[in-house]
């Protein structure tokens, strides 16, 4: 989507998307050995989570408003700051949501890989004897499966 404009369900499918790493070795390696790989995807589900809340109005507690009023310069290079201009309770409710996006993110991550749990190692196995897999790899991977979706949760 290159127009920026993105819907809730977009977004959504895009943290679930994002957490399909860590949620994979989970499944393949246990809960103990998972890696930091995927600190930067948690990052940026976080952050999607709560722009969903504070500025996209995607909030079903808060409601269709922006939160944090923009300040600073626009300067090239520096980055627009926010201050809070809501109050304690509102940020504990966006902190409950935030975790809520996440967390069903979570849940249908690890549905899907789960659901799917033979493509998962198949294409695990690709990688070690490869090193790396391409778009038609992976097309060709998906074609000869059956291919579980994970709806809403």
């Amino acid at each position: 989507m290159e127009s920026g404009l993105y819907s809730r369900s977009y977004l959504q499918n895009q943290m679930a998307v994002a957490l399909g790493g860590r949620v994979a070795e989970e499944i393949v390696y246990g809960e103990e050995e998972v890696t930091t790989g995927a600190s930067n995807d948690l990052q940026q589900v976080a952050n999607v989570a709560r722009q969903m809340i504070t500025k996209f109005g995607m909030s079903d507690k808060i409601g269709p408003v922006a939160l944090g009023q923009s300040q600073g310069g626009m300067f090239l290079g520096r980055d627009m700051s926010s201050t809070r201009d809501f109050s304690e309770d509102t940020a504990a409710t966006i902190d409950v949501e935030v975790s809520e996006l996440v967390d069903v993110a979570y849940k249908r991550a690890t549905k899907v890989l789960t659901d799917n749990r033979t493509v998962l190692d198949e294409m695990a196995q690709m990688l070690i004897e490869r090193e790396t897999i391409d778009t038609e790899d992976i097309q060709d991977l998906l074609n000869r499966s059956e291919v579980k979706v994970a709806n809403y949760i």
